[in-house]
Parts: structure tokens; C-alpha cells; sequence
């Protein structure tokens, strides 16, 4: 619930990413939480910044997960400008599924069904919200399944407007 102190926190990480290796640990927990917490904000400049920086990186030297955040990035900013995303979040989870971690591949879900909602597909919206409960529950983590309760709060006054 703190959004403007996350990212402040996960951007002082990242100005050390010379040193400690764009793939380390520190930096690979540190950029998706920057970058979400950039497009909560609505930062969209910030948003870019952080991309320029994974995309400055040498091939190779992306550790598979913040590939597969980046690319997560993307899709989140393309179906925030009203493209047609579907698929694409379908092949981006495939790759949070492969590339990532559980809390990371709940947050994608999230991402995902908060976009299906939007189109109204309510069936694919709750299977993706239900996945991530699961994954929320293993992890005992409360943000998730407060941000998927919000999700499915959405998705039930869709279903009923329409």
C-alpha cells in the first residue's frame, strides 16, 4: 500500500545495478517491484526508463526472469493503450511460468485477468484469479490475495452490468 516508498526503495537498488550485476538477486527482485509500482503510479516516463535500462543490457546478460517481467511490462503497457492482448498475455504467462517465481507469475495472472475483465471474458478472468488465490495462499501472502479479491470484486460487477 505504499507505492511512491516501494518504488523510491526498488529505484535506489537498481542505481547499484553496475555493481552488483544486472541478474543479481538483488536486482532481479528490485526491478518488477519498480516497474509495478511505476505503472500503479501511473509513471508511464518511469515505466520506459526502467525498460531502456533492461534493453541497454548485452544479450545474455538478462537473467531469465526479468526477461520474462520485461516482457510482461510490454504487454501490461500495450493493453493499457487499448491493443488487443489476449494472446499475448497467454504466451507472457507461459513465460512467468518457466522464467519466473510463484509470486511473480500470481502478479502476471492478476495482470491477466484484470485485462480479460476489461474485454469480458468473465470465464478466463476468474480461472486466472483463482490461480493466482492458490499461489497467494501457498505463499501466504496477503497483498496477493488482497489484490485478487479487488480483481474478483471487478469481475463480479461486470458480470452483473452485463
Amino acid at each position: 500500500g505504499r507505492t511512491e516508498e516501494a518504488l523510491r526503495r526498488a529505484r535506489r537498488i537498481l542505481d547499484f545495478a553496475d555493481v552488483l550485476g544486472i541478474s543479481s538477486d538483488q536486482v532481479r527482485w528490485a526491478w518488477p517491484l519498480a516497474a509495478r509500482s511505476a505503472f500503479e503510479l501511473g509513471n508511464v516516463t518511469e515505466v520506459g526508463g526502467l525498460l531502456d535500462m533492461l534493453d541497454a543490457q548485452p544479450p545474455g546478460y538478462l537473467a531469465p526472469m526479468l526477461r520474462a517481467e520485461r516482457d510482461l511490462v510490454r504487454i501490461r503497457l500495450a493493453a493499457r493503450s487499448g491493443g488487443q492482448a489476449a494472446a499475448s498475455f497467454a504466451q507472457i504467462i507461459i513465460g512467468l511460468r518457466e522464467e519466473s517465481t510463484p509470486y511473480h507469475l500470481a502478479h502476471g495472472l492478476l495482470d491477466q485477468a484484470e485485462h480479460l475483465t476489461g474485454n469480458g471474458d468473465a470465464d478466463a478472468a476468474a480461472g486466472a484469479i483463482g490461480e493466482a488465490r492458490e499461489i497467494a495462499g501457498r505463499l501466504r501472502c496477503q497483498p496477493l490475495t488482497d489484490r485478487a479479491a479487488r480483481i474478483e470484486a471487478q469481475l463480479s460487477s461486470a458480470r452483473v452490468a452485463q
